[in-house]
């Protein structure tokens, strides 16, 4: 049997099943990369609505002052703050890979391209974690491929927005952020 369903969700049921939420009976998926993906689950199986869950199931259906989340949180929100961080428009062909390096290195307009949309995220995504009663916090997609760097503001926000949160869910990147999904 094939079952199709959304790519935030595969990763998610991923890393239920062989990754770094097994054993976890309520989690929550975050993918990052040309949006934000996710997936709320219980057992393994997508939640679509009830208390925490994102509408529909959906982070990137959350709106934050009238702009959908993704517009703020993406590869292309990242690539284009550092370009108007630098006032250099041509700067956003860099990839948010090169924009992370730059961080790592100290570059603070890098640092803070990544900073504040992570921060962001953390403080969309706290709140619905302690209400859906997830036990962690898995987040994937190519951007998570700069944990280093994404993991600390993104800690920030989460701190900012639910203060004792690492007291009720963990977080962690994917352990199988390639293959998860399939």
């Amino acid at each position: 049997r094939i079952s199709f369903v959304n790519d935030a969700e595969a990763f998610a049921i991923g890393e239920w099943a062989s990754g770094a939420a097994q054993g976890h009976h309520r989690m929550i998926g975050v993918t990052l990369g040309t949006g934000v993906g996710s997936a709320f689950l219980v057992d393994g199986v997508a939640q679509r609505r009830g208390p925490g869950v994102a509408p529909d199931g959906r982070l990137d259906l959350v709106q934050v002052d009238g702009r959908p989340l993704e517009d703020l949180v993406s590869r292309r929100a990242i690539r284009a703050r550092y370009g108007s961080l630098v006032g250099d428009p041509a700067a956003t062909h860099l990839d948010v890979r090169d924009i992370a390096a730059r961080a790592r290195n100290g570059h603070p307009d890098a640092v803070r391209a990544v900073e504040q949309p992570l921060q962001l995220l953390g403080t969309v995504v706290a709140p619905l974690a302690v209400e859906f009663a997830a036990s962690m916090l898995i987040v994937g997609g190519s951007i998570a491929l700069a944990w280093d760097v994404i993991k600390p503001p993104l800690r920030t926000g989460m701190d900012q927005a639910s203060p004792g949160w690492a007291e009720v869910f963990g977080l962690t990147n994917a352990a199988r952020i390639e293959e998860a999904a399939l």
